[in-house]
Order: C-alpha cells, then structure tokens, then sequence
C-alpha cells in the first residue's frame, strides 16, 4: 500500500513582537496639524469641483447653428482625446488634432433642410456664399458652446460645494479652484493650437481612406491652404448626399396599386469578395446601420488563404448585430466555413436553405479551393465542375418548392456565377460574386443574376495589391436589395441600390437607385436543353437593371448627382 505523500504547508514568518509594536505605535501616530487643516481640506475641494463641474459639463447644452442646410449642434467639453470631431453621418466622422489641452469640440448634423441642400449643389454663388460665411458661424456656435459649458461647470462645482460643505468659504474655494483650471486650460489650449491641423483631417466610417490625405494634385492641395475651403467642402459633401439621396426614386410609386408601399419592404444587403480588407467590414457596418438592414448575404471569399491565421478577421461578423447569411467562396476553406459558422452566421451549402428575414434562401459553396485563383469566370471543365454544383443546389431549390409551394425559393446563392445553367428558370434571383466586377443580367427564364464586385476591393490578393500598387485601386462595393413583405409582393424584388465606395486611397461614394416594375419580373420559365445548348434561351449582358422605370439616380459626396 502506497504511502501518500503531502507537501508541507506554507507558513509565512510571523513578524516579531517589536515590529508589531512599532506599526502598532505609527497607526497610532496623530495626522499632522499642517496636513489636517490645510492639506486634506484642500483635497476635498478639489473633488468636489472635479465632481460637481463634472456633472455640469456633461449637462452642458450645446449650441446650435445652421451651416449651410445643415442645422449643426456644436458642444465644447472636457476629454482625454482633445481636438475637433465631426460627424457626418452616413460619411463617417472626421477628427482633428488641433491642440494638446483636454478639451474637444464636436459638432453633431441634427437635421438636414433637403431643398436648401439640393439649390446648394446647384449653385456655385451659394457655394461661395457658403466658404465665406461657415468658418464664422462655427466659430460664433463654438464660443457659444464653450460659455453654456462654462456657466453649467461653475453651476454644478458651486452647488456641490454648498451641498458638501454649507459654507460661504469652501464655496469660494471650489470656484476659484475651478477658474484656476479652466484659464489654465484655456491657456494650454491657446499655447498649443496649431491650425495647420485643420488642413490635416483624419476620417473614419466611409471615408477612412480621403483625398485629403493622400491627393496630389495641386487643385486639392490650393483648396486645402484655406480653413474655410476645406469646411465648406465638407459641408457641401454631406449635402450632396442628403439632396441626392431625397430625390431617389420612392419603391413602390411605380407599382400598380402599391403607391406608398414605403416601409413595407424587407432590406437585404450583399456582399462579396472582402479578401480580409477591414475596410469591407466598415463598409458593411456602416450600410446595416443607416439603411436599417435586416440582413447580410456574403458571397464568398471573405479570406484569401483559408487559413487559421485569417479567422480573427471573422470576428466583426457577429458585431453586425443581423443574420447574416454565408456561402463559402474559392479562397475559403473548409475551417473557414467552420469559423464563419462560429460567429452565428447562416452557412449555406449542398442546396441547403434557410428563412431569414422573411425570405427563402438557397446555397450552394463553391466546390473548389483554389486560392490562388485572381476571379476569373470558369471554363471548360471547371464549368462543369460548377454546373454539376449548381445541380445539386437545383434540387435542393426544387424539394424545397415541391414542399412548400406556396412559399418558394426567393434567391440563391453561389459564388463562382459560371455554369448556372442548372438554376435558370428554377430561381427568381441568384446573387454571386468572384469576378470582383458589378453585373446584373436578366436571363430570358427570368432569372436576374446579380453578381456583386468586391465590397472589400479585391483586398489582400495579388490583384487588389497590384491595383493599389498602379494608383488604380478597384472600389468597395455592396447593394441594398429590397423585397416585398406582403400580398402578391411578396419576397419578389422591388429595388436595388449599388453602393460603391472609392478604393483605398478614394473617397467618392456612390449610391445608385433602380427601380422595378411587373415588366422586370417576367414568369419563371426553364428553359429546354435545346435552348440551353444553342444559347437562344437567355439574354445576356452587363446592365444595372433590365428595363428601369427611371434613369437611375446617384449620389456622390464628393461632387455634384450625376449618372
């Protein structure tokens, strides 16, 4: 029988009797009288101004202002990351660092007047009108903010202190201490303004990659010598989108009997092709939340490798806070259709199907692994090897009507968009990606195919890198899909927006609206063998809608609408 063996208990040395006695004996020692009537009464003011200024501050209204059509709340107050902020919502948010004091100036686009902002774009004297009155009238709501905050600080520090301590005296202590720090902030603000800063923004959300920084040409650099010039383009950027954007042609004013269908769709955004570029995943974030999306549909190629290394980047999946729906593309592997799975996304494969958000979805992955491929469209046997993929999503397509016919397939889903023989005529829509170029074609069975570009331009690939490396780089590009919710709309395409955000380096964005009628949406109509082999069964090419009851509508923040 073994005998067990315990190790032996720690112990710590116990201090000796005269070390005892001497912590003993400094406990007990009395707080100095300097200390006790000058030191600690003073450290109390001082948190009951921090604390009390601190409440005022945060309770501080801002100024608010008109720049141009865009009515502008401007507050001032204390920060660990001072500068300037601007947010331009759906732009993003520009931040300069203009100072090294804590203190930060943010101003806040409330509301937008939609007519004054379109006769703005229009007007080149407004627009002169605009660089010559909008530094003055933020600067006027600056100081106007910076004196609400002022009086709310010494409010709040005052009221704290007759609370805390009900005396006149300590109560003037908490205000002079309190004047002490803001002129010496005021001062250190002063003393390290550098206003070259304001021709030095840095962007975020959309346009994290602008002109501004990386122009050359000798127009932007003129313009951006002027603090006023570069406000006024800015001002007139977030117009351009506002106006643009509110002469968008309205879904459902061209339906029969579905005027005023407004919110009675169902808002889907596709993706493709982010080859690891974070910026797609901005893009993305930035779309679900100011179009109010319902649901993402990725098509592929969310990695280049397929490796482990590369499943960090799946991580901002789940903070898209919507379901999103995946198919898996050639640069993806099978570990990473298991990471993606991981973060809650919907994976799609072997003709499986899903209802997200009202609608039906089929797909299928991409049946090879070839990450070295630069997307280009299947040939020859590899066609084949993607027809007889696609064959496998049909059936899942048709036991899925077969079973619910009242409730049939909406759209599929594949990656690589060559060899769908299989699907036309059996799908209203398929989506797809791997080209990294935009299509949409209506095929004579009434299948639309709409094949995105790459929402994360072409990212880290030899083609993107070499894109980027020319001064070329391809564009981001995403589209807002919007279904009908109800009656004989139902689940049926009624719109489609393409979104499409300049390269690495760009900052033009670019939001073009088409519309559709019952004309767009012919019967579903398999097309026969014959048809298929001679090619007489579909109409083929690269449109941004079939027949649009509109010429379709863009928008560009960096210039005026245009097509």
């Amino acid at each position: 029988m073994s005998a067990r063996i315990r190790p032996p208990a720690l112990r710590l040395p116990r201090p000796s009797p005269a070390r005892r006695a001497a912590w003993a004996r400094f406990a007990a020692r009395p707080v100095p009288r300097f200390a006790r009537r000058h030191l600690l009464p003073w450290i109390a003011v001082l948190l009951v101004t921090a604390a009390g200024a601190g409440v005022g501050f945060a309770l501080a209204p801002g100024s608010s202002t008109y720049v141009g059509p865009l009515q502008t709340e401007v507050r001032v107050r204390p920060s660990l990351s001072p500068g300037v902020e601007v947010d331009l919502p759906p732009v993003g948010k520009v931040t300069f660092d203009t100072h090294r004091a804590p203190i930060v100036v943010t101003a806040n686009i409330e509301s937008v007047d939609v007519d004054a902002a379109a006769r703005l774009v229009r007007s080149p004297q407004q627009l002169l009108a605009l660089e010559l009155t909008a530094a003055d009238t933020v600067r006027a709501a600056t100081v106007r903010a910076a004196t609400y905050s002022l009086l709310c600080g010494f409010g709040g520090a005052l009221l704290a202190a007759v609370v805390v301590f009900r005396g006149r005296r300590r109560t003037l202590q908490t205000g002079a201490t309190l004047l002490v720090v803001v002129v010496a902030t005021g001062t250190g603000t002063w003393a390290t303004f550098d206003p070259s800063a304001l021709r030095q923004p840095r962007f975020t959300g959309l346009l994290s990659r602008a002109p501004y920084v990386v122009s050359s040409t000798q127009n932007a650099l003129d313009r951006l010598e002027s603090y006023r010039s570069g406000l006024s383009d800015i001002v007139r950027s977030v117009s351009t989108l506002y106006a643009a954007a509110a002469n968008l042609p309205v879904l459902g004013d061209t339906q029969t009997g579905t005027s005023g269908l407004g919110a009675d769709v169902t808002t889907v955004l596709h993706v493709s092709d982010l080859h690891l570029n974070p910026l797609g995943y901005d893009l993305t974030d930035n779309l679900v939340k100011q179009f109010r999306v319902q649901a993402v549909i990725d098509t592929g190629d969310t990695t280049t490798w397929g490796t482990a290394v590369e499943s960090s980047y799946l991580g901002r999946i789940r903070g898209l806070g919507v379901p999103y729906v995946w198919v898996r593309g050639n640069h993806d592997s099978t570990q990473t259709q298991a990471e993606v799975a991981g973060q809650g996304a919907i994976v799609l494969d072997q003709g499986s199907t899903a209802e997200v958000a009202g609608l039906v979805l089929a797909g299928q992955g991409d049946p090879v692994f070839t990450p070295d491929g630069e997307g280009e469209r299947a040939s020859g046997s590899a066609e084949q090897v993607q027809e007889q993929a696609n064959e496998v999503l049909a059936d899942g397509i048709e036991r899925w009507d077969d079973a619910n016919p009242d409730q049939p397939v909406d759209a599929a889903l594949v990656h690589d968009p060559s060899g769908l023989q299989p699907l036309l005529g059996r799908v209203p829509l398929v989506l797809a990606g791997h080209l990294h170029k935009r299509s949409v074609t209506l095929d004579g069975s009434g299948t639309r195919i709409m094949v995105e570009g790459t929402t994360g331009g072409a990212g880290v690939t030899s083609a993107g890198l070499n894109r980027l490396a020319d001064g070329a780089p391809l564009p981001l590009s995403a589209t807002l899909l919007y279904f009908g919710r109800s009656g004989d709309l139902e689940g049926k395409l009624l719109a489609y927006d393409e979104v499409t955000v300049g390269g690495l380096g760009l900052a033009e964005v670019n939001l073009q609206r088409t519309v559709l009628t019952a004309e767009d949406r012919p019967p579903l109509s398999v097309p026969s063998p014959s048809a298929i082999t001679s090619g007489t069964g579909t109409t083929t090419g690269t449109t941004t809608g079939s027949t649009p009851t509109e010429s379709p509508t863009t928008l560009s923040p960096t210039g005026t609408p245009g097509g």
